[in-house]
C-alpha cells in the first residue's frame, strides 16, 4: 500500500510541478514579441508567482523519485540511473538558462531580480534596443527540446523500462 501512495504523489508532484510550470512556459513564447515594458514585467511576474508551487512540486518528485527504487528494488535497472542523470541534467540546464535569460531580462526592464539566492532591487531600465534584442535572442527551440524532450524521455523509461 505504502508503494501505491509513493507512486500516486510521484505522478501528483509531476502534476503539480508541470502544471506550475506552465505559466513560465507561455511567457517564453509570448514574452519574445512584446514591446511594452509593462507587459513584459508582467508576463515576467506572473512566471515568479508560481515558483514556489512549481519547487514544492519538483521536490516533491525528487523525493518520491528517489524514494521509490528502494521500495521497488529497482537500483540495479539502467533506466532508473539514466533519468536520474538526464533529470540533473535538465534541472542544472534549466537554472542556468533562466539565469542567463529571463533574470537578465527582469534587470533590464527595471525589475528586481536575483543573483542566486538574493533578492535585489530594481535598477533603471536599459535602453529599449538593448531589452529587444535580448528578446530576440531567447531562442525556444532548446528550450522544449530540453525542457520538455528529456522528461518526456524519462517518462518513457519509466513505462516501459526497456533496459
Amino acid at each position: 500500500m505504502l508503494i501505491r501512495w509513493l507512486i500516486f504523489l510521484h505522478i501528483l508532484s509531476a502534476i503539480t510541478f508541470f502544471l506550475a510550470h506552465g505559466t513560465s512556459a507561455a511567457m517564453m513564447f509570448k514574452v519574445r514579441n512584446e514591446t511594452d515594458l509593462v507587459r513584459i514585467r508582467a508576463m515576467l511576474d506572473l512566471s515568479d508567482s508560481t515558483l514556489e508551487i512549481m519547487f514544492i512540486g519538483f521536490l516533491g518528485l525528487v523525493l518520491t523519485g528517489l524514494i521509490l527504487p528502494f521500495f521497488l528494488h529497482i537500483w540495479n535497472m539502467i533506466w532508473v540511473w539514466l533519468s536520474i542523470v538526464l533529470m540533473i541534467f535538465v534541472f542544472i540546464w534549466m537554472v542556468r538558462m533562466s539565469e542567463g535569460t529571463y533574470k537578465v531580462l527582469r534587470k533590464l526592464i527595471g525589475a528586481p531580480y536575483r543573483q542566486g539566492s538574493k533578492e535585489l532591487p530594481a535598477e533603471p531600465p536599459a535602453e529599449l534596443d538593448v531589452i529587444f534584442s535580448h528578446l530576440k535572442n531567447i531562442r525556444t527551440t532548446p528550450i522544449v527540446l530540453i525542457g520538455y524532450g528529456i522528461p518526456m524521455f524519462v517518462l518513457w523509461l519509466m513505462i516501459f523500462q526497456p533496459f
